[in-house]
């Protein structure tokens, strides 16, 4: 097991993820015999992007633990059930979070993990990486230890009281976007792309639509092509060859390599003008999104695109 010490310094604030009402709802919450705020839900659920921000919210309140694994990793499937029995013991001490890598890329994205399995702490708004790789049930009992000390130290001291009940709820969606999701989940790209495009015409200010068709058309400019060739036809064109810059970023985005995709756009509106450098543009801001905004890597090279347009 690789494993850094707990800090809750330099961590990315999460805090103003919780709007005023839930936080006031939690506040309102009951407390214990020892004082000790209890909060409604189950010590272990299963996370989505659906329900990410819901459950981010509690780290406010509970130390929260989120391990990352994956069905093509026994060991990540054999570290998330350790930590969930040890978590099941500690009666809501802690809450334990499990991501699904294959059906939450962009959860693992958010997060920056390198590797499966991986298992990070969430205290007070705060992420910080907890370790890397499997471990022995006494490493995973003296990482939870060490949970729970620093979030003494930050007065997160709430505890979840194991109502399953107050499991989080998958909302409901328009029938466009369940639409969409079905024909992603059989491969149909076409039928995505026409069922988001409706979703935004119903509701547009439908933002997870957006990134959604935002994602689809990513695949269809490169579905059936050899992302080496694009690559290499790329690395011998001249920055005004802007299709061919267009759709090296492209793969580059989906080979999980943004800072090169970024750095190839840039270049492409530093050197083109008019009609062309305005396509490079909107790829670019196509591309932050589906990156994800918050992202570092993003936030750097918005303010490289604004000196490059001035």
């Amino acid at each position: 097991m690789t494993q850094s010490p707990l800090n809750i310094r330099g961590a990315v604030d999460l805090s103003a993820l919780a709007p005023a009402k839930q936080q006031e709802q939690l506040k309102e919450q009951t407390t214990n015999e020892d004082g000790v705020q209890i909060i409604p839900g189950p010590f272990v659920r299963t996370v989505t992007v659906e329900t990410l921000q819901e459950f981010l919210e509690l780290s406010l309140h509970v130390p929260l633990v989120i391990v990352f694994r994956s069905e093509r990793a026994q060991g990540s499937l054999d570290l998330a059930t350790a930590l969930e029995d040890l978590v099941r013991k500690l009666r809501g001490e802690i809450g334990l979070g499990i991501v699904d890598a294959d059906t939450a890329p962009e959860i693992t994205q958010a997060f920056q993990i390198q590797a499966l399995p991986s298992t990070v702490a969430v205290l007070g708004g705060n992420p910080v990486p907890l370790f890397q790789g499997t471990a022995a049930a006494e490493d995973i009992s003296r990482a939870l230890d060490s949970v729970l000390q620093a979030s003494q130290q930050l007065g997160v001291l709430g505890r979840l009281d194991g109502d399953e009940n107050g499991k989080l709820p998958e909302p409901e969606l328009p029938p466009h976007v369940k639409e969409g999701r079905d024909a992603l989940d059989r491969g149909d790209l076409e039928a995505a792309h026409a069922a988001y495009t409706k979703a935004l015409k119903q509701n547009p200010g439908d933002n997870e639509s957006k990134l959604a068709l935002s994602q689809v058309e990513l695949f269809q400019r490169i579905n059936g092509k050899d992302p080496q060739e694009i690559l290499r036809e790329a690395k011998s064109a001249p920055l005004t060859d802007v299709d061919s810059h267009l759709l090296a970023a492209d793969v580059e985005v989906m080979a999980r390599m943004p800072e090169s995709a970024f750095a190839r756009l840039l270049d492409v509106i530093r050197t083109v003008r008019g009609d062309e450098r305005e396509r490079a543009r909107l790829r670019l801001i196509d591309l932050f999104a589906i990156v994800g905004i918050h992202d570092p890597v993003v936030s750097e090279a918005r303010r490289e695109l604004a000196s490059a347009l001035m």
